[in-house]
């Protein structure tokens, strides 16, 4: 028996530590999980490890700081693009629809700007639909909310919400110093293709990182016409995301 007491221990022992490496939180030492040679840490909070991505994309460049716009943030650190990029001391604006969460963004991204509304073509209100409080599938696209249901009829639409929308135009000019900032992240299940429509040729982002595929299906041949149309090229595919980049670029990173 106490054979098997200290085996038991040990075990639990081991947990511990590895709970404690992937926070962060190694009393007194640096994380095993984090070798000084990684640039960036040995973490990421990315759904595909977009974040580490776009910080050796930067990195690349010489561009050492920069902003983010973060459209369908969703969470402040959970499956999240900008999260990293925070840690690493770069700042920018999230954009979450849901009322539920955007607390959560001024707790831990306080000194992001953090604002509580959707986008959508035009300024005005717009029924979001709810998986449930906090689910990233969450939509105000009707039609993924539904396609979504059937693939997985585990779920369903909870409740609908009223939830006022604003322009990409809108948040440049009220939240931006009228000045898009170098990054955009967004994620919007299946209405990216439209928001992404009112980019302006003249005032853009350097490194957009776009969900292309989703519960209701795959975007990434339009998506790639139409921001080949605005000036820019797919660098990497990181899971359902499409990572772009202005092909002023280009040659600098190919």
């Amino acid at each position: 028996m106490n054979y098997f007491k200290e085996i038991r221990e040990r075990l639990i022992h081991i947990e511990e530590k590895m709970n404690a490496a992937n926070l962060g939180q190694e009393s007194g030492e640096e994380s095993f999980h984090h070798c000084r040679d990684q640039w960036w840490g040995g973490f990421t909070y990315a759904q595909h490890g977009d974040d580490l991505i776009i910080l050796n994309i930067f990195h690349t460049l010489g561009i050492r700081e920069f902003r983010y716009l973060d459209i369908g943030a969703h969470h402040p650190y959970h499956i999240s693009n900008t999260a990293l990029l925070y840690e690493q001391g770069h700042r920018g604006i999230n954009i979450e629809a849901n009322p539920n969460l955007i607390a959560l963004f001024r707790k831990y991204r306080p000194e992001d700007q953090n604002i509580n509304v959707g986008v959508g073509m035009q300024e005005g209100v717009l029924p979001f639909y709810m998986i449930d409080d906090f689910s990233g599938r969450n939509t105000f696209s009707r039609e993924a909310a539904e396609a979504f249901v059937r693939e997985y009829p585990e779920f369903s639409i909870t409740q609908i919400q009223q939830i006022p929308v604003v322009t990409l135009h809108d948040i440049v000019e009220r939240y931006c110093g009228h000045v898009f900032p170098e990054f955009l992240s967004i994620d919007v299940e299946g209405l990216d293709y439209d928001i992404l429509q009112s980019i302006d040729m003249e005032n853009k982002p350097k490194i957009i990182d776009v969900e292309v595929e989703f519960a209701g299906g795959d975007n990434s041949r339009s998506i790639v016409a139409l921001l080949r149309e605005k000036g820019y090229f797919p660098y990497f595919r990181a899971g359902s995301n499409l990572i772009f980049v202005e092909h002023a670029w280009r040659d600098a990173l190919l």
